[in-house]
């Protein structure tokens, strides 16, 4: 009788094993079906959550600003094409949003579009603190995205 058990607990065990190999297999090889990578690191869904946890308002940056700010992180030549600067009465510094533009086309017609957020020493925003803020940018937040 033990040995029927044991042959039992055997059998199950390995059955279990190899089913749990199989999924691990199945999920490494998983397709990653969002273009701003497997977290989905879009620039308009981490909005809506400064948005909604912290009540933050956010301005973008022109031209200009863009430049400014390239050169103040050391990513003149990245790929980052808009910037977003977030302003919450909860908080004392203000959060920064870079992002680079995701395109595909079907056919020649443009089919997806989104904004994804560059990650800047591997942080999805960089936060200035309030006093500082105008001397990083050289402008007011209520100024930004002005020519």
């Amino acid at each position: 009788m033990r040995k029927i058990f044991l042959v039992l607990f055997i059998y199950l065990w390995s059955f279990s094993a190899i089913a749990q190999d199989a999924d691990i297999e199945e999920h490494n090889r998983e397709v990653v079906s969002n273009p701003c990578g497997s977290n989905g690191e879009q620039r308009d869904i981490l909005t809506m959550f400064y948005q909604h946890e912290y009540k933050a308002i956010y301005k973008e940056l022109n031209k200009e600003e863009i430049d400014i700010f390239l050169k103040r992180i050391n990513q003149k030549d990245s790929d980052i094409v808009n910037v977003r600067v977030l302003f919450s009465p909860l908080h004392d510094s203000y959060a920064i949003i870079s992002s680079y533009l995701f395109q595909n086309f079907l056919d020649g017609n443009l089919l997806v579009e989104l904004y994804c957020v560059k990650r800047i020493n591997g942080s999805l925003a960089i936060f200035i603190k309030g006093d500082m803020f105008e001397e990083f940018l050289g402008r007011a937040f209520l100024q930004l995205g002005t020519e």
